[in-house]
C-alpha cells in the first residue's frame, strides 16, 4: 500500500465520521449534512480500479451497521445486516457520477459532481420512502408531498457535498503535495 492510498483511505474514515456528528440522543440535529456523497465523489476520483467504489462503500456499509444497530436500534425489531437499499443506490450512483465527472478535477467539476450525487440522493431516496407506502399515499399527490416534504433535507445534502467536498479533496491536495509527506511527483494510488 502506497503513501497516496493510505492518505485516502484515512480522509474516507475522517469522513465516515461524519455520520456521527450532529447526533443529540441518537437523533441527528442537521438530517443528511454529512460526507457520504463526497466520500463516494472521492474514492471516485483518487482511488484506482475496484477500491474506487468498494472502500468508500465498505466505510460506508461500516458505520450504517453501528448507526442501525446502535443508535437507532429503537426503531427495528432485530439486528440489521444492510441499511436503506435505495440509499446504497444512490451513494453507488454517486460514485458512478463522480468517476466520470472528476476524471480531470478541479473546483467547478467539484461543484456540479456535488450537485449532481445531491440530486441523485434526493430522487432516489425519497422515491424509495414514497415507494414503501407507510409514509404517503401511493399516488401521484403522495409522490409530490414527500418530495416537497423533502427540500429542507436536500439543501443539507447539498451543504454536506459541497463542504466536505472541498475538506476531502483539498486536504488530499495539499497533503500530498508537500515534500515531507511524498515526493510531489508520485504518481496517484496504486
Amino acid at each position: 500500500m502506497g503513501k497516496h492510498f493510505l492518505l485516502a483511505l484515512a480522509l474516507i474514515i475522517i469522513g465516515i465520521a461524519t455520520r456521527f456528528m450532529f447526533l443529540i440522543d441518537g437523533e441527528s440535529i442537521l438530517p443528511n449534512f454529512s460526507a457520504i456523497g463526497a466520500i463516494a465523489l472521492f474514492g471516485a476520483a483518487y482511488l484506482k480500479g475496484a477500491q474506487r467504489f468498494l472502500i468508500p462503500f465498505g466505510a460506508y456499509w461500516v458505520s450504517d451497521l453501528i448507526l442501525t444497530n446502535g443508535f437507532y436500534s429503537q426503531y427495528y425489531d432485530s439486528f440489521q445486516l444492510f441499511g436503506d437499499f435505495w440509499v446504497y443506490g444512490a451513494f453507488i450512483l454517486a460514485g458512478v457520477a463522480g468517476y466520470y465527472m472528476l476524471r480531470k478535477r478541479s473546483i467547478v467539476r467539484l461543484v456540479g459532481a456535488s450537485f449532481t450525487a445531491a440530486v441523485f440522493f434526493y430522487i432516489i431516496t425519497n422515491f424509495g420512502v414514497w415507494a414503501r407506502g407507510t409514509m404517503y399515499p401511493m399516488d401521484f399527490t403522495g409522490l409530490t408531498a414527500c418530495y416537497v416534504a423533502a427540500i429542507p433535507f436536500f439543501w443539507n445534502t447539498i451543504l454536506g457535498n459541497l463542504l466536505y467536498g472541498f475538506l476531502l479533496f483539498g486536504a488530499y491536495e495539499w497533503i500530498s503535495s508537500r515534500s515531507f509527506f511524498m515526493n510531489a511527483t508520485q504518481p496517484s494510488i496504486a
